[in-house]
């Protein structure tokens, strides 16, 4: 980073509602340079099922505070790629739907998307939130490479 260093010895308990909220050296002098500087990656997607491993699974999102699963309509190669990479990894080997790795529970967040394999975040992508025709038999996987 650059500029001013605005919080050090950051110490949080875990019940905090934000970042400013734990103890801090905040808006002080700090001893540190930016090469100490720390992020955070929040999970909004990830793997689920029944016979799963880290790199396959029933895809779940989380949205609003909810995880859910993504309906298999229009469920292709390209869509899987992109959750692929986004988990990290270079590739999706395989875009299973029909619940391959099980039927999901809760609500079913995304239909009827159409990712055109650029797009940073699997949210990105285009879809719809309405999924008339949609149950947890069309649970959407991937298998990533």
């Amino acid at each position: 980073g650059t500029g001013p260093i605005l919080m050090d010895n950051v110490q949080c308990r875990g019940s905090e509602a934000k970042l400013q909220d734990c103890s801090s050296m905040f808006g002080q002098n700090s001893s540190c340079g930016h090469h100490h500087d720390a992020s955070v990656s929040c999970a909004t997607i990830r793997l689920r099922g029944e016979i799963t491993t880290h790199s396959e699974g029933r895809v779940e999102v989380l949205q609003h505070g909810v995880w859910g699963t993504v309906c298999d309509d229009n469920w292709d190669i390209t869509d899987a790629t992109v959750v692929c990479k986004q988990l990290g990894y270079s590739r999706a080997l395989s875009a299973p739907g029909r619940a391959a790795y099980g039927r999901g529970t809760g609500p079913i967040l995304m239909s009827d998307v159409r990712c055109r394999g650029f797009e940073a975040k699997f949210q990105d992508c285009l879809f719809s939130e309405r999924h008339n025709n949609c149950d947890h038999d069309k649970d959407a996987s991937v298998s990533c490479g």
